[in-house]
C-alpha cells in the first residue's frame, strides 16, 4: 500500500476505535497518517468558505484527535514490546498531520481519498432493530462506495482482541472485484502472521431454478472460486496458513458469521461511475451495517482520474 492512512475524525472520545486502529497499522506499516475532520456545508449555505468561528472549532478538534493519536502511538509502542511479526505493530511513531476540508462529508472525504493509501472510518454498531432502521445510504456506505482507495470501517468501541482474535477472512464470489480483495487480505495476514480464510458464501442454487440448473455444476464452481483464490494467496505470501471455503448461506449473513471473532474481514467491490458510484454492491452494504469487527472495502486505487 502507498500513500498515507487517511482518517475521518468527529473530535467524539467514544469514536476513536478507528483511529486506533489507523495508528497500529501506520506503526506496523512505517506509514504516515493524516487526520481529516469535515466542516459540513448545508445544501442551501452560499458560501465559499467556513466562517472563522467554525475553523476554530474544526482545529481545536483536529488538535485534540492530533494528541489522542500521539497518546495512542505511545502507549501501543509501551505494549507491544516485541517485532512487528507477531503482535503485527512496529515501535515507529507516524508521522501525524491534520486538515480540514469543507463541504459534504460523504464527497470531501472522497475526494480526500485520492491521494491516501487507506481512508479509515468508524461507524456506529447497534442492535438489531437499530441496524434494522438505520439509513440504508448511511456515510460509510456511500464512502466506501465512491472512495478512490480502499476503506477500512471499524466499529465504534472496537478493541484488538488477542489471539482468539487472530485471523482474517476475506469473501470471493470470482469476479475481478475478488482479486484486489484476496490481494489486501493476504498482504495483510502476512503481515500479521496470521492464517487467511478465503470463503465463497452462496446458496448451490435459486430454489426458483430447481430442476434447471444441475446444482453439481454451481457447487464445482465455487469450489473452483475458493481454490484458486487460494492458490494466488499462497503463491504471493508462501509462508501464510491459508484455508478456502464454501459456505451455504446468503452470501452477507454469511460473511458476517465467518468475520466473528476475527481481526479483520475483507470484501471487493465493483467500481461504478456517475450516479451509480453513490451505491455499494448489496453484499459490501449489507456487510457493513452489520459486521462487527473491522471491514475493508478493497479497490485497485484510482488515483486522480
Amino acid at each position: 500500500m502507498t500513500g498515507a492512512i487517511l482518517v475521518g475524525v468527529d473530535g467524539e472520545p467514544e469514536h476513536r476505535s478507528a483511529l486506533t486502529w489507523a495508528v497500529e497499522r501506520a506503526m506496523r506499516d512505517g506509514t504516515d497518517l493524516e487526520l481529516v475532520y469535515v466542516i459540513e456545508r448545508s445544501w442551501g449555505d452560499r458560501l465559499d468558505e467556513p466562517m472563522d468561528d467554525l475553523v476554530r472549532a474544526a482545529e481545536g478538534v483536529l488538535a485534540a484527535e492530533q494528541e489522542a493519536a500521539a497518546r495512542i502511538a505511545g502507549r501501543v509502542s509501551s505494549t507491544a514490546g516485541a517485532t512487528a511479526r507477531g503482535s503485527g505493530i512496529g515501535d515507529r511513531p507516524p508521522q501525524i498531520t491534520t486538515g480540514y476540508r469543507y463541504g459534504h462529508v460523504g464527497a470531501e472525504l472522497t475526494e480526500a481519498s485520492r491521494g491516501a493509501g487507506l481512508l479509515v472510518l468508524g461507524s456506529r454498531v447497534g442492535s438489531e432493530r437499530e441496524r434494522e432502521r438505520r439509513f440504508s445510504g448511511s456515510l460509510q456506505v456511500r464512502t466506501a462506495a465512491a472512495a478512490a482507495c480502499s476503506v477500512a470501517v471499524v466499529p465504534h468501541g472496537w478493541e484488538r482482541g488477542g489471539t482468539a482474535a487472530a485471523g482474517v477472512v476475506v469473501g470471493v464470489d470470482g469476479q475481478a472485484p475478488s482479486e484486489a480483495a484476496v490481494a489486501f487480505a493476504a498482504d495483510e495476514a502476512d503481515a500479521l502472521g496470521e492464517p487467511l480464510r478465503i470463503v465463497c458464501v452462496g446458496y448451490a442454487a435459486n430454489p426458483l431454478l430447481a430442476g434447471l440448473v444441475p446444482e453439481v455444476s454451481l457447487g464445482d464452481r465455487r469450489q473452483r472460486i475458493v481454490a484458486e483464490a487460494a492458490e494466488s494467496a499462497r503463491a504471493a505470501h508462501p509462508s501464510i496458513a491459508v484455508s478456502a471455503d464454501v459456505v451455504e448461506a446468503s452470501p452477507a449473513r454469511g460473511l458476517v458469521a465467518a468475520a466473528e471473532g476475527r481481526r479483520m474481514l475483507v470484501v471487493g467491490t465493483h467500481d461504478r461511475r456517475s450516479a451509480e458510484r453513490l451505491m455499494l454492491g448489496s453484499v459490501a452494504h449489507d456487510v457493513l451495517l452489520n459486521v462487527r469487527v473491522p471491514v475493508v472495502v478493497a479497490r485497485e486505487h484510482r488515483g486522480s482520474a
